[in-house]
C-alpha cells in the first residue's frame, strides 16, 4: 500500500460509532462567532494563517461533538477549540522549556489572572473562556472543572507536547508502550471530556466523578480521540514527512511493518480500547439515584467520539498536501508580546 492508496474512510468511516450523528442547531452563529474571534484576537497570525483557520470550520467540530448544548453553553466550548488548536500549532518549533513556560502562564490565567496589555489575543481568549464558563455553570462544578481543566492542560504541555518535542526535532519515534502514554496527554482531550457536563448542564457528585470507572472511561476516550487523529492526519504526515508522533508511523518503524500491516495493528489497538469502553458501559456499578445521570454522561462521551470523527470528513486541516495546516513561522509562535 502506498500513501496515495490510504483512505481513512476504509478504517473509520463516517458514522462509524453506535451513537447519534447530530449537529448543534446554533452551528451557523457559531461559525460567525469564530470568524469574528479570529479577526479580533488572532491578529498576531499572518492573514494567510487566519484564512486557514476560518476554512477549518472548527465550530463544526464542537457543533458535532456537543449537538445538544445551548448557545450559551456551546460558545465557550467553541472558543476553546479555536484557542487550543492555535496554541497547539504554535508549539511546533518551541523548545521543551518554552512549551512549559507558556503552559504555566495559561494556568495562571485560567485560575483568575488577567492577561497584560503586552500579551496577545491568545491569552485574552483564555480569560474570556474562563469567564464564559463561570456564567453558565454552578460554582460547585466550575471549581472542579477549572482545576481539572488547568491540571489537564498543564499535564499536556509538560508531559505531552513537551515530551514529544525531542522525537519531533530528531525525526525519531519512541517505543510503542511509551508512545501510547504520551498520546493520551498530547492529544489535549481532557478539557473536552468535561464539556459533556456543560452540554447537559449536569453536575456529577464528586465521589461519582472520581469513581475509577468514570476515570477509566475518560482515559479510554482520550486514547480513542488520539487514534482518530492519527488515522485522519496520516496521509498528510506520510506525504509531508513532517511528523513521527503518529500511532501508524510508530508501528511501522518500531515493529518493521508495512503501511498496510501497521494500519491493521493500529485498528486492533483502537478496537480494543473501544471494546473496553463498551464493556464498562454495559456493566456499570450501581450509582443509585445518579445512575441515569451517569448513563447520560457516558452517552455524551459516545456522541463526542462520533461527532469528532464526522468532523474530520468536512475540514481542510489535514489536506494530504499539507496546504490546510498553518505551519507557524518562528516569529508567529506563542509569546508574551
Amino acid at each position: 500500500m502506498t500513501p496515495e492508496q490510504f483512505n481513512p474512510q476504509d478504517y473509520l468511516p463516517f458514522g462509524h460509532y453506535a451513537w447519534p450523528n447530530d449537529v448543534n442547531p446554533h452551528i451557523e452563529q457559531m461559525g460567525e462567532d469564530q470568524a469574528l474571534w479570529i479577526d479580533t484576537d488572532y491578529t498576531y497570525l499572518s492573514e494567510e494563517h487566519r484564512k486557514k483557520y476560518k476554512r477549518m470550520n472548527l465550530h463544526y467540530c464542537i457543533g458535532r461533538m456537543y449537538p445538544y448544548a445551548s448557545y450559551e453553553g456551546v460558545t465557550p466550548c467553541s472558543r476553546f477549540v479555536l484557542f487550543q488548536t492555535a496554541f497547539d500549532d504554535s508549539l511546533e518549533f518551541l523548545t521543551k522549556e518554552e512549551v512549559c513556560r507558556y503552559g504555566e502562564r495559561l494556568v495562571t490565567i485560567f485560575k483568575g489572572a488577567q492577561p497584560t496589555p503586552e500579551e496577545h489575543g491568545l491569552f485574552r481568549q483564555a480569560a474570556i473562556i474562563r469567564n464564559e464558563y463561570r456564567a453558565v455553570m454552578p460554582d460547585e462544578w466550575l471549581e472542579r472543572f477549572i482545576e481539572g481543566f488547568i491540571e489537564g492542560f498543564h499535564r499536556v504541555t509538560k508531559y505531552g507536547a513537551a515530551e514529544e518535542m525531542p522525537y519531533k526535532n530528531s525525526g525519531t519515534v519512541p517505543s510503542l508502550a511509551y508512545f501510547q502514554i504520551l498520546r493520551e496527554y498530547s492529544v489535549l482531550c481532557i478539557p473536552y471530556l468535561y464539556m459533556v457536563d456543560v452540554e447537559f448542564n449536569s453536575v456529577l457528585p464528586k465521589d461519582i466523578d472520581e469513581h475509577p470507572v468514570i476515570q477509566r472511561l475518560r482515559v479510554l476516550v482520550s486514547r480513542l480521540v488520539g487514534w482518530q487523529n492519527d488515522f485522519h492526519s496520516l496521509m498528510k504526515e506520510l506525504r509531508m514527512n513532517s511528523e513521527t508522533m503518529n500511532l501508524i508511523i510508530v508501528l511501522q518503524r518500531k515493529c518493521n511493518l508495512s503501511l498496510k500491516d501497521a494500519l491493521t495493528e493500529a485498528m486492533k489497538i483502537n478496537d480494543a480500547d473501544l471494546a473496553e469502553f463498551d464493556a464498562l458501559r454495559a456493566d456499570l456499578p450501581d450509582f443509585g439515584l445518579h445512575h441515569k445521570q451517569v448513563e447520560q454522561f457516558i452517552f455524551g462521551l459516545g456522541v463526542m467520539l462520533q461527532g469528532l470523527n464526522s468532523f474530520y470528513y468536512q475540514n481542510t486541516r489535514y489536506a494530504s498536501d499539507g496546504s490546510g495546516f498553518p505551519w507557524p513561522a518562528r516569529e508567529q509562535t506563542v509569546n508574551h508580546s
